[in-house]
């Protein structure tokens, strides 16, 4: 007698598989929507608690968009304040940050990250009491930026970026910034093992109030355990008019007329550094006679001061006041060498005028090879 039970059960069986399966597919593709639904929440959940870590700050966002399939989320609307509430503005805000893996690094065998920020702000503010102030020296602002992504920093870019640096309490109030920065960080991590002893590097770029321009260059060493880098940069074209409520707040002076510049170079290693700066006016006046009559006799002597030694210093074919300070010295202790400037301010003034460009960088070979003379 035949047996036709397996038989006419294994299409049964099959099926039954086959119809789990669909339901575990389907499960999990639902599964996978919710959390992918649900993910921009988890984010700016765990984004707002990561920035309300700190006693002295506190971080709010407006929101999160998340980009899987680049491996990424941008936040948005983001603002870090001071708790107290005595600062009115944010240490710093940005409309759009944007956090992701970076691809490129892969074909190097590395999993680091990118970040890009746009628009980012940055406020110093300076006040009569610590709580008036506002510095973000209180807080380890790198580890928290660090905690919101999965794999090392390796490139930090802005975009649109202002910084700066505000006291609402002098008298005029001050409020200096450079605006329309953009920078470059790269190679945080050496994710790409370069050989060279100064694998990371920053650019960056910008305006000054006054109309000024900003350049700024760095190569560095972000592994070594004392400060390792070069510098580079440059202040040119600040129409010094624009600083006056600066210059009167600290200085009890102002200008007439007049430009600024300043280039500087730096290279550090082992907690010692050598370096420059090259400081020039150009077409500098100071004391303006119609305004005499609202100052104090105390105001009108310091500007006589300042407009006299400015006159007797400037440069007469050139029309420039310059000085090249040489500034050296260890992290411990600083050494601004007061003479070697005299003697540039004089030697511009009655010799021959300084250039009003770089002159040749300060190099880390120097910075050894002067330690290693001492």
């Amino acid at each position: 007698m035949w047996n036709f039970s397996k038989t006419e059960n294994h299409p049964r069986r099959a099926w039954q598989r086959t119809r789990t399966s669909a339901y575990w597919i389907a499960g999990t593709i639902v599964f996978l929507i919710c959390l992918r639904l649900a993910l921009p929440f988890v984010l700016k959940d765990y984004v707002n608690h990561q920035l309300d870590k700190s006693h002295d700050y506190s971080g709010k966002i407006g929101g999160v968009t998340v980009h899987l399939w680049r491996g990424a989320y941008q936040i948005h609307g983001i603002d870090i304040f001071k708790t107290d509430g005595k600062v009115p503005t944010p240490l710093f805000s940005a409309s759009n940050m944007d956090l992701s893996l970076q691809w490129s690094e892969l074909f190097h065998g590395a999993l680091v990250s990118k970040i890009s920020m746009l628009a980012p702000r940055l406020n110093f503010v300076s006040g009569p009491t610590k709580e008036q102030s506002q510095s973000g020296e209180e807080n380890n602002w790198g580890q928290i930026l660090e905690s919101l992504v999965p794999f090392q920093i390796n490139s930090l870019e802005v975009t649109n970026g202002e910084i700066h640096f505000q006291n609402p309490y002098s008298k005029p109030p001050v409020n200096i910034y450079f605006d329309g920065v953009s920078a470059l960080a790269t190679n945080f991590t050496n994710s790409r093992r370069v050989a060279d002893k100064l694998p990371a590097g920053i650019i960056a770029q910008g305006k000054t109030l006054g109309g000024g321009g900003v350049d700024f260059q760095m190569h560095m060493n972000p592994t070594a355990k004392a400060p390792t880098f070069e510098l580079t940069g440059q202040l040119t074209n600040v129409n010094l008019v624009a600083l006056n409520d600066f210059l009167r707040a600290y200085g009890k002076f102002d200008v007439a007329h007049g430009n600024f510049a300043l280039f500087t170079s730096f290279a550090a290693k082992d907690e010692s550094y050598d370096g420059y700066c090259k400081v020039f006016f150009k077409d500098l006046k100071v004391f303006k006679w119609e305004k005499e009559n609202k100052k104090d006799a105390l105001e009108i002597f310091w500007q006589a001061i300042v407009g006299t030694l400015t006159t007797a210093f400037k440069n007469q074919p050139k029309d420039q006041l310059a000085t090249k300070i040489p500034i050296s010295g260890s992290f411990q202790k600083t050494d601004v060498h007061i003479w070697p400037m005299v003697a540039t301010l004089l030697q511009n003034a009655f010799i021959h005028a300084l250039v009003p460009k770089m002159d040749q960088p300060v190099t880390v070979e120097q910075v050894e090879k002067k330690e290693s003379q001492k």
